[in-house]
């Protein structure tokens, strides 16, 4: 899978029924106000659905420093079925960057729920990416890139609550790419918040 961007350049309170929409974006960005930094330990199962058909569990370690930065290490694993995570969780924009990154569209709001279209504003491998949000808990749920190539690459978090901090405990995901197809899930767990991280870990990113 190519790299794509990791969870707003349009003034959306402007737009008709986007002050809700506008508080949710501002109610997303405050989450952890807290939390500047982070590592934690990924356990995923990847299985190709497409040659090589490889099956694997993967163990890395996640690492994120505010504003923007995140890398993911995998200690064990197929190197090549840990090369698609690395790329996928590597590049989630945290939504406090959404109104620097992408041009955002409502695309709908049932009352529980909102999906906003993220429109890259710098073109690359992603076309556009679809992320639905909790209303209530200001959580990114779901999430779908769509890639310029015609494939494309979803995921469904679930969180939990620790040492205070609201953070993803596990997840679902499918990614469909021209020569590549496959089904993905993890855990994430032993977080350690706010540790001191130089910004050379980040190198190669």
């Amino acid at each position: 899978m190519k790299s794509t961007v990791l969870l707003l350049g349009l003034l959306l309170a402007n737009a008709p029924g986007s002050a809700p929409a506008g508080d949710l974006l501002t109610r997303m960005a405050a989450l952890n106000p807290n939390l500047h930094a982070f590592t934690a330990t990924l356990h995923a199962h990847a299985a190709m659905k497409s040659f090589p058909f490889l099956s694997a569990d993967l163990v890395g370690t996640y690492y994120y420093k505010e504003p923007d930065k995140t890398k993911v290490v995998f200690s064990s694993g197929v190197p090549v079925v840990a090369q698609q995570f690395d790329r996928l969780y590597a590049h989630i924009e945290n939504p406090s960057r959404w109104r620097d990154v992408y041009e955002v569209a409502v695309l709908s709001d049932d009352g529980r729920s909102t999906t906003f279209r993220l429109t890259p504003r710098k073109h690359g491998n992603v076309a556009r990416i679809a992320a639905t949000v909790d209303d209530t808990t200001a959580t990114v749920t779901t999430m779908r890139w769509e890639y310029e190539n015609g494939g494309y690459a979803e995921m469904t978090n679930r969180y939990g609550k620790v040492g205070g901090n609201v953070v993803v405990q596990s997840q679902k995901g499918h990614v469909e790419e021209p020569g590549y197809v496959a089904d993905l899930s993890s855990t994430i767990d032993h977080y350690t918040f706010n540790p001191s991280l130089p910004d050379s870990v980040f190198d190669g990113q």
